[in-house]
């Protein structure tokens, strides 16, 4: 956990600075609240083209990093260009929520992982700026924006963390930096009421829920839009010929993670601020005046068009490529009927920041609490937009009425996973507006009361909603990616088979030419007729042709006692405790399975024609002592469950489990005291727990327990499916006539002709 904090808050000094630094050249005068998603565009926009520079990440981050602390020596040496240390502290509750999806496991790793396997590619992406090998798995897009995985990887170099690390740590900034940035309306108020706003509009339900499936985009673009609308809005610094320097590069940070898709939201928030000041112009000094006005535009204009421009030079052939890729479906490239990992369209009203149901895809089952606090929240809205439009700040409410415009337009012309999105940018912008009668010192003891009261109602209410999606978020553990990882020296430009069923294999192979049988709960593979693979099932080496296995060298497969036999030509290499790797050294036969489904062998049942006309048959066939396989019961955190195994016969047996669980899942019995780590990988693939000893005959009785964590969900724990029992050295090879009743795995038919 320490070298993903150590990432968030490196992105967060990087952002603060960086920012600052850009608007004091900008002309600013003193520090502002802009800076700190000015600064994360930065370093997109600095990180975008690693791949063209010699070195590639490490240079890169080299410079990255020296920029920074030139930035912050600027910066920290003037006292107005500090930021305000205790307005700082005002972000700690949106940092504390945060916690709660790794607190809720007690470990750190991959957000989302489960939910939403994205970040498998993202991952991927990432490690192509890191390692120059790992576009040999797969090539970076030429149309994806990838401004967040160059920075992700430029602190994963710099720093010396893993990939995961760094992409984690940079995603878990993001609310920190929209929670700070939210400050730049509350100059004038107090600490208190910097804290309710920080908290309420950097960390509103779906940015937490989003946030906790890993959805860095849709995150990130709701700190830039906010940052876009207070600084169109006056919020931003007191700028002469630099004003429009910061919008560009938010603009420029906002294609650096969108791409053209993300522009939507500055140019109408463009619009509006352009037609406004317009009209206010020619209401004060009259028409005649306008043509002077507009001239004396120019120049600050042409400037923050120049920094846009060459901001976004490294990424043009990009972006090109996106409009001539994505152009003609929605000019987003997913199709309308693309629900994603959505079950159903999102209910607008959880834009307004609290919903009833801890998973943001469902509807709110609050019987009555969430409907009143959306109800009083849109009237805060409300509120806040009468408050915003009487002091003149009047862009605010409208660019929150045009996020929720472009919202509905989506929902009209998009996909819902699309228009999802929308919802999560518009979020903050909402909130904002229902909270900013606190920025300023509210007169009278009456209504600074009223207004606390509220306010710390709004961040419980808010937080409250928070604190239920982030508990159930899930956070993959690393564990199978570090033993997949060390198979990378190995595999590296190699072609290799796998056989199991894990998304993020791509990733953790990085280097190699992975080819699964089954990615994404998908058949990628044919599998054989007699063991056709259907979700739920494992792999193994009869799962797929004779040729499919000749046609590689080398063939990675779990660790699975009760697995096929390996074919003879197949030599192992190396094994981790949960995974093999075999390389083949001749051409594979042929064998012939019976009808086994998802288990490694089947009984050759002689009563019947075809079983006899089997065993009739000239051939062989490699028998093994049937599997026992017990099913299992759910197991809740801090529950015990138990399961009794009858084993047929004396001798060891090594023990099994295709479990999922999102803590770490203890087993005990006879001789056997073992901990299996937690697992969020697709089940399927049977995972080794441990082996016992029978002296004969015995059933035998194992305890399961699943670990509590700090801040477990009640509906947290494992799913096993069964425990299945495999005796070691059971395996032989008979004749077919020997091989009646028998539990078979493969047999081979001999012609009786030489």
């Amino acid at each position: 956990m320490a070298a993903t904090l150590f990432a968030a808050a490196v992105t967060c000094i990087g952002a603060l600075f960086l920012g600052q630094a850009a608007l004091r050249l900008s002309g600013a005068k003193e520090w502002n609240w802009l800076a700190p998603m000015v600064g994360i565009s930065i370093g997109m926009l600095f990180a975008t083209p690693t791949n063209h520079i010699p070195g590639r990440a490490l240079t890169m981050a080299i410079l990255l990093g020296l920029l920074i602390v030139a930035a912050m020596f600027w910066c920290l040496t003037s006292p107005a260009h500090t930021p305000p240390g205790k307005d700082l502290l005002a972000a700690a509750p949106v940092a504390a929520l945060l916690m709660v999806p790794f607190l809720a496991v007690d470990r750190a790793g991959i957000l989302g992982t489960g939910l939403n396997n994205d970040m498998s590619v993202h991952l991927l992406f990432a490690e192509g700026f890191i390692s120059e090998s790992a576009t040999f798995t797969r090539a970076l897009p030429l149309d994806y924006p990838l401004g967040p995985h160059a920075t992700a990887a430029l602190l994963t170099k710099g720093l010396g963390i893993e990939a995961q690390q760094g992409f984690t740590g940079w995603t878990l900034a993001i609310p920190i930096l929209t929670a700070w940035t939210s400050l730049a309306v509350a100059r004038k108020a107090t600490w208190i009421a910097k804290l309710i706003i920080a908290t309420v509009v950097g960390l509103p339900f779906l940015v937490a829920a989003y946030y906790g499936q890993g959805a860095f985009k849709e995150i990130t673009q709701a700190g830039l839009v906010l940052a876009a609308a207070l600084s169109l809005g006056g919020y931003g610094p007191r700028l002469d010929r630099g004003r429009w320097v910061p919008f560009a590069l938010l603009a420029g940070g906002m294609v650096s993670v969108y791409s053209i898709t993300g522009l939507p939201w500055p140019l109408i928030f463009l619009g509006i601020y352009v037609a406004g000041a317009l009209i206010r112009f020619s209401l004060a000094h009259g028409l005649r005046e306008l043509p002077r006005r507009v001239r004396a535009e120019l120049a600050p204009v042409g400037i923050g068009i120049a920094v846009l421009v060459v901001a976004l030079l490294p990424q043009a052939d990009r972006i090109a490529h996106f409009i001539s890729l994505r152009s003609s479906v929605n000019g987003t490239g997913i199709a309308t009927g693309d629900l994603g990992n959505l079950v159903a369209p999102l209910s607008p009203w959880e834009a307004f920041g609290v919903w009833g149901n801890a998973d943001f895809r469902f509807p709110d089952v609050s019987a009555i609490g969430g409907p009143i606090w959306t109800a009083a929240i849109v009237a805060l809205v409300v509120i806040g937009a009468i408050w915003a439009v009487r002091r003149k700040h009047w862009l605010l409410p409208a660019a929150a009425f045009m996020g929720m415009a472009i919202w509905w337009i989506s929902n009209h012309s998009q996909s819902p996973y699309v228009s999802a999105k929308g919802l999560v940018i518009a979020s903050p912008l909402l909130l904002l507006i229902a909270v900013l009668p606190l920025s300023d010192r509210i007169s009278g003891t009456f209504w600074r009361w009223a207004g606390a009261v509220v306010g710390i109602a709004l961040v419980f209410a808010v937080g409250a909603s928070d604190l239920r999606a982030l508990k159930i978020s899930p956070v993959g553990p690393v564990g199978h990616a570090h033993e997949l990882e060390s198979f990378r020296p190995t595999l590296a430009g190699k072609r290799v088979l796998f056989l199991g069923d894990d998304d993020f294999v791509d990733w953790e192979l990085a280097g190699a030419k992975v080819v699964p049988v089954i990615f994404g709960g998908l058949g990628h593979i044919p599998t054989r007729p007699q063991k056709k693979w259907e979700p739920g099932q494992p792999l193994d080496f009869d799962s797929v042709t004779a040729a499919v296995l000749n046609d590689f060298e080398w063939v990675l497969t779990t660790r699975d006692a009760a697995a096929s036999e390996p074919p003879p030509q197949f030599h192992l290499v190396r094994s981790t405790a949960n995974f093999e790797l075999w390389k083949r050294t001749g051409d594979v036969q042929e064998v012939s399975l019976l009808q086994e489904g998802g288990m490694p062998g089947a009984i050759l049942d002689c009563s019947k024609p075809a079983g006899r006309a089997l065993a009739a048959a000239p051939g062989i066939a490699a028998i093994r002592t049937p599997p026992v396989v017990e099913t299992v019961e759910n197991v809740g955190a801090e529950q015990t469950a138990s399961v009794a195994i009858k084993l047929p016969s004396a001798g060891e047996w090594q023990l099994e489990t295709p479990y999922i669980s999102s803590l770490p899942l203890i087993v005990r019995g006879p001789g056997l005291d073992a901990t299996l780590p937690a697992n969020l990988d697709r089940q399927g693939p049977r995972w080794p727990i441990g082996s016992i000893r029978t002296s004969g005959p015995e059933t035998v009785t194992l305890e399961l327990e699943v670990e509590g964590a700090t801040l477990a969900p009640p509906n947290s724990g494992a799913i096993l499916g069964a425990i299945v029992a495999t005796k070691v050295g059971s395996d032989r090879i008979v004749p077919l006539a020997r091989a009646c009743g028998k539990y078979v795995d493969w047999y081979r038919r001999e012609s009786s002709h030489p």
